[in-house]
């Protein structure tokens, strides 16, 4: 079993508040948590809260909470939603009911499923409490002091808003798409992969903040992509950032998803390639390829050549794209190009040769 979060909170927002308003109590999100024999985790409201509780910690799979936000389609969400302590990845946690079983060296007794309640319709998205069930979660008490660390790596997202939109004529993120902005269609799209927290970078003069993102405004004008991504690196300390672009609407939250676990288990960014070059703003990039991004940015080299770099060092993995792949990483530059994608998007008949995109040599010689 790994670890790839850990939650703790001093109070209740929702144990014993039938018929009151949810708690306020904030979640914290720790990178290691003491546990305690028989008595819970330190600093967690169920510490002490009764002798042999049931509940001193809770165990929730990361694998329900991707298809939560595949299905139901809730607004951006934390894991930390569910009010579980202990995030895992790997493991069938209904399999360990009844059981001892050992995570980094402290022993836990499985009890039972921590069973979804009507809180989790609000806390969540409608229809939370039956789709959870049978995944709540699992419940266990503690059988030997020691403490549980984060152990496998995590990912954040970006959203990059912050354009000028010289061509679109307005802020790209204001613009119509399938019913709802652009912004829109795109932070949830984000959401949906699954990277937690959900960054916003863009210009200090729009206003725009999708629910759930974290503003991050351009410190420096005509830094670029680059300067943005490492700024966006500064304000938060996961192992990998998932990119999106604005202006990339056909990008999927599994395309996303699946850069973001290559580059999250092999410890590299993960670029695509289509059309001869680097794309840059729907990929992960793993924190190791920090100091490059901050050497490229001081000499002002470019985005592709800074990718050429960390290839040839091992810290980049080029994501090869299948022609229907390619097709999803077309641009909308004019409000033409948001007709003509909408148009093909609305009636499947998206192609890959029609939309310009041809296959070419890979830079490891690969097609």
């Amino acid at each position: 079993m790994k670890i790839s979060a850990i939650y703790v909170s001093p109070g209740h927002n929702f144990f014993g508040r039938h018929g009151k308003p949810a708690g306020e109590h904030v979640t914290s999100s720790v990178r290691e948590v003491e546990c305690v024999t028989g008595r819970g985790l330190l600093g967690d409201r169920f510490f002490d809260f009764k002798q042999d509780y049931a509940g001193q910690v809770t165990f929730f799979d990361e694998a329900v909470h991707r298809r939560v936000l595949s299905e139901l389609k809730p607004a951006p969400c934390s894991p930390a939603a569910y009010r579980r302590n202990v995030l895992t990845r790997g493991s069938d946690l209904m399999a360990l009911v009844g059981k001892e079983f050992e995570v980094q060296g402290v022993r836990f007794l499985g009890v039972g499923e921590s069973k979804p309640c009507y809180w989790m319709e609000q806390a969540v998205a409608v229809g939370a409490e039956i789709f959870l069930r049978g995944d709540g979660g699992l419940r266990a008490k503690i059988l030997s002091d020691g403490h549980l660390r984060v152990d496998c790596g995590t990912a954040a997202g970006v959203l990059f808003a912050g354009g000028q939109s010289r061509r679109m004529g307005q802020d790209k993120a204001t613009m119509m798409w399938e019913g709802r902005t652009l912004g829109e269609h795109q932070a949830a799209t984000l959401a949906g992969s699954g990277a937690w927290p959900l960054l916003l970078s863009l210009r200090a003069e729009q206003t725009w903040t999708p629910s759930g993102f974290v503003r991050i405004e351009d410190r420096e004008t005509g830094a670029g992509p680059l300067g943005a991504l490492v700024q966006a690196f500064t304000a938060t300390d996961a192992d990998v950032l998932t990119t999106l672009a604005i202006d990339l609407p056909l990008v999927t939250s599994e395309l996303l998803e699946r850069m973001t676990g290559r580059a999250r288990d092999a410890a590299v960014s993960v670029v695509p390639w289509r059309n001869g070059r680097f794309e840059p703003l729907a990929a992960a990039w793993h924190r190791s390829a920090l100091m490059a991004l901050r050497a490229g940015l001081e000499r002002s080299a470019s985005f592709q050549e800074t990718c050429a770099g960390l290839v040839a060092e091992g810290r980049l993995a080029v994501f090869a794209l299948n022609a229907e792949e390619e097709s999803k990483l077309a641009n909308v530059n004019s409000p033409d190009d948001l007709r003509r994608l909408g148009d093909q998007a609305l009636n499947g008949s998206l192609d890959a040769a029609r939309l310009g995109f041809l296959p070419r040599r890979l830079p490891n010689g690969q097609t």
